[in-house]
């Protein structure tokens, strides 16, 4: 049941992909570019254009890719920011997604990977855009990947990698 419904989402992003964004909010998008669009005037609007067309375009090999990518974390267990074990902290798995995908080196921790990306419209929110989460006062604590329909998988402390 959950490898269909796996499955089904992937379906779901590959149709997606080809037609455009969601209409669900998102904090944060990474600059795939390395840049801090939030330090250069006026680059944010520009690099926010290009990434919608590039999306529009889609490449369904890519979000296929990327979704492969995701599943092979499904059931990983949780581990607090250890590098010595085989379990992953929420900005761990992030990091070692964008790496494996398309050689993206985000930071390590959650701060850090906020202020590499920049803030996006909620309408337009897009497949594995990244979600940050105030779990624990005023500043982000918590990123997951945003997948489909509100859904997004990330690194919960009680069950491992999850949707």
């Amino acid at each position: 049941m959950n490898n269909f419904r796996i499955l089904f989402l992937l379906f779901l992003l590959a149709i997606i992909g080809l037609n455009a964004g969601c209409g669900l909010r998102q904090k944060y998008r990474i600059d795939r570019n390395g840049n801090n669009p939030r330090n250069i005037a006026g680059q944010s609007q520009r690099y926010s254009e290009n990434q919608k067309s590039e999306y529009k375009k889609g490449n369904t090999k890519s979000l296929i890719e990327l979704g492969r990518i995701i599943q092979s974390y499904l059931g990983r267990p949780y581990s607090g920011k250890s590098r010595y074990t085989k379990g992953l902290d929420c900005s761990k798995f992030v990091q070692e997604i964008f790496l494996k995908f398309d050689g993206t080196e985000l930071p390590r921790t959650v701060i850090a990977q906020v202020r590499y990306g920049h803030s996006v419209n909620r309408n337009d929110l897009r497949y594995g855009d990244l979600v940050f989460f105030r779990t624990d006062g005023r500043k982000p604590s918590h990123v997951g990947v945003y997948v489909v329909f509100d859904e997004f998988i990330h690194s919960s402390t009680s069950s491992g990698i999850i949707i």
